[in-house]
C-alpha cells in the first residue's frame, strides 16, 4: 500500500502524522507527567506485573495492555515516557485506518483522499476525563488500530470468499480478550448483520465459522480464571457483568454529540453515508462503515431509553462510534469536493481555500471540553519530588503511607511505596480524606488502622511526628 504511494503524497502523509502527533501531545505542553488516573492506575499494574506483585483477581481482566506496559519498562521509566505514547499511538492508528481504508477504496487520486481526509478527521476526534480518548494511552486507545484491522479483515474474507483473511481477524479478535475484550464484543451484533447478508458463503464454510465460537469460550475460560470462579460461575456473572448500568462510570453526564466530534464532521459523515447506501456498487463494499455507526448509535439510544447499556459501558460506546465516523467523513468530503470540481476547474486557489475552510471548521472546537470533564494534574513537579524522595526510604511489608488522594494515585509509580487510599482504584479514600480534615487524635487512629509509616502532606502538620523531608510546599512525617 505505502510503496505504491506518489512523493507528492508520501509527504502530505507524513505532514498528517507530524500534526498528529503535535496535536494529540498538547495536554503535556508544561505537564510531562500522566495526565489521568486510568494512565497512573496502568502504570502501577505494569510496575507490579514486572515485579511480581501483581494480584490477577484485582485488574487481570486488561492484563495483555499491563504486559505490553511492562515489556516497555524494560527499557524505558514509564512515568517519563508516558507523555510521548498518546500522541506516537495516535500516529500509529491514523495509518493503519490509512491503511484500511486505501486497501478498500483502491489508489486512485479519490482513494488517496479518502484515506488522508479519513486519518485528519480520526485526528479531529476530541478527548475529554470522562469518555477519555487520543489524549490518553489506555486499553481503550491501544485496542483501536486493532479494531480497525479486525474489521478490514473480517470484511475483505467476505468480499473475496477467503477464509483465511477471516481466521486473521479472528486472530487479533482473540489478542483483544485479554487487552480490552469489549473493544471486539461490541462489534458482535454488526458483525452478525454483515455475515447474515453474507449467509451464502457462510453456510458454505459453516464448519470454518463454527471456530468463532472459540472467541466467546476463550472469553469465559480467561474472566473465570482472572475473577478465580469455576466456568459455571464465571459465565453467570460474565452476563451480569456485560449489563452497564447508569452508574457504571466515575462520572455519569449527560454527553452531548459534539464534546467528541466536530458538527462539520457530523455533516460530511452524513454526506458520506448517502453516498455509500445510494449507490449498490458503494454500498456492496462499504456497507460495514455505515453499519458500525448505526448499530452503536442503536446501543447509545437504549441506553439513554433504559439505563442499561449491554456489551460495552456508555461511555465506550461514545467513543466506539466516534471512530466509526472518520472513515464516513472522508467519503462525504471527497464526494462534496467532486461535486465542485467544475467550479474549482482551473481556479486552484478557491480549492485550496475550500480545504482550509473546511480543516478550519473540523478543528476550531477541539479544545472545547465540558467543565467538569476538563484536565486535572495528579502530580506537579513539587510532588514529584516528594515522591522521589519517599522512593529512598525503607516501607515494611503491609505498612503504607498516608498522602492526599490525588498525590497517592501516583505514589506506587513512582515511589513503589502503597497509598491508603487513590482517587478510584485504590485503598480507602474516605479514610484519607478523613484524616486530613480530622484532628490529631483521629490521624492517630488511622495511622494504627492502616500501618502508615510515613505521612506525606501538602501543610505542617503539627501532631508530634519528625519530619524528615520538607521542601517546596511538601512534608514527609515519620510516623
Amino acid at each position: 500500500i505505502f510503496m505504491k504511494l506518489q512523493k507528492s503524497q508520501v509527504v502530505y502523509l507524513v505532514l498528517v502524522c507530524v500534526l498528529t502527533f503535535v496535536l494529540i501531545f498538547t495536554p503535556h505542553y508544561g505537564n510531562r507527567f500522566p495526565i489521568h488516573i486510568d494512565e497512573w492506575h496502568h502504570i502501577s499494574e505494569a510496575i507490579k506485573l514486572f515485579d511480581g506483585s501483581f494480584i490477577i483477581s484485582h485488574f487481570g481482566v486488561e492484563m495483555g495492555f499491563h504486559f505490553f506496559l511492562s515489556f516497555l519498562s524494560n527499557f524505558f521509566n514509564l512515568v517519563s515516557v508516558y507523555q510521548f505514547l498518546p500522541a506516537l499511538w495516535a500516529i500509529v492508528s491514523g495509518l493503519v485506518l490509512f491503511f484500511v481504508v486505501r486497501a478498500k477504496v483502491g489508489s486512485s487520486r479519490d482513494g488517496f483522499l479518502i484515506a488522508i481526509f479519513s486519518m485528519i478527521f480520526f485526528a479531529s476526534i476530541k478527548s475529554n476525563t470522562n469518555i477519555t480518548g487520543l489524549w490518553f494511552f489506555t486499553p481503550l486507545t491501544f485496542a483501536i488500530p486493532f479494531i480497525y484491522l479486525y474489521i478490514y479483515f473480517f470484511t475483505k474474507g467476505f468480499e473475496e470468499r477467503k477464509v483465511g483473511y477471516v481466521l486473521v481477524s479472528l486472530g487479533i479478535m482473540l489478542f483483544l480478550i485479554p487487552v480490552h475484550s469489549i473493544s471486539f464484543l461490541f462489534s458482535i451484533p454488526f458483525l452478525l448483520v454483515y455475515s447474515y447478508f453474507h449467509r451464502d458463503f457462510v453456510l458454505k464454510n459453516y464448519k470454518f465459522f463454527l471456530v468463532f465460537l472459540i472467541v466467546p469460550l476463550v472469553g469465559i475460560i480467561f474472566y473465570s480464571y482472572v475473577r478465580d470462579l469455576s466456568i459455571l460461575n464465571g459465565l453467570k456473572e460474565l452476563l451480569v457483568q456485560l449489563q452497564f448500568r447508569r452508574g457504571w462510570g466515575v462520572l455519569e453526564r449527560n454527553n452531548s454529540p459534539f464534546e467528541i466530534y466536530s458538527l462539520i464532521g457530523y455533516v460530511f459523515a452524513l454526506i458520506g453515508s448517502f453516498v455509500i447506501l445510494s449507490k449498490p456498487k458503494l454500498r456492496k463494499r462499504y456497507f460495514i462503515f455505515p453499519l458500525w455507526t448505526l448499530s452503536v448509535l442503536i446501543y447509545l439510544i437504549i441506553f439513554k431509553i433504559s439505563g442499561i447499556s449491554f456489551l460495552s459501558p456508555y461511555q465506550r460506546n461514545i467513543y466506539y462510534f466516534a471512530i466509526s465516523l472518520p472513515v464516513l467523513s472522508g467519503f462525504g468530503f471527497v464526494a462534496v469536493l467532486n461535486t465542485l470540481k467544475g467550479f474549482f476547474e482551473g481556479r486552484k486557489f478557491f480549492r485550496g481555500l475550500f480545504i482550509v475552510i473546511v480543516l478550519f471548521f473540523v478543528f476550531v472546537s477541539y479544545f472545547d471540553i465540558p467543565k467538569n470533564t476538563r484536565l486535572y494534574q495528579v502530580v506537579d513537579e513539587d510532588g514529584y519530588d516528594a515522591l522521589k524522595f519517599l522512593s529512598s526510604v525503607e516501607v515494611k511489608d503491609g505498612e503504607r503511607v498516608m498522602a492526599p488522594v490525588f498525590i497517592s494515585t501516583a505514589m506506587f509509580s513512582v515511589s513503589s511505596h502503597e497509598p491508603v487510599g487513590t482517587i478510584f482504584f485504590y485503598g480507602n479514600r474516605g479514610d484519607v480524606e478523613s484524616f486530613f480534615k480530622g484532628d490529631c487524635s483521629t490521624r492517630e487512629g488511622l495511622i494504627d488502622k492502616h500501618r502508615v509509616r510515613y505521612v506525606l502532606s501538602e501543610k505542617e502538620l503539627e501532631c508530634g511526628w519528625v519530619e524528615i523531608y520538607g521542601d517546596k510546599g511538601w512534608f514527609v512525617y515519620g510516623v
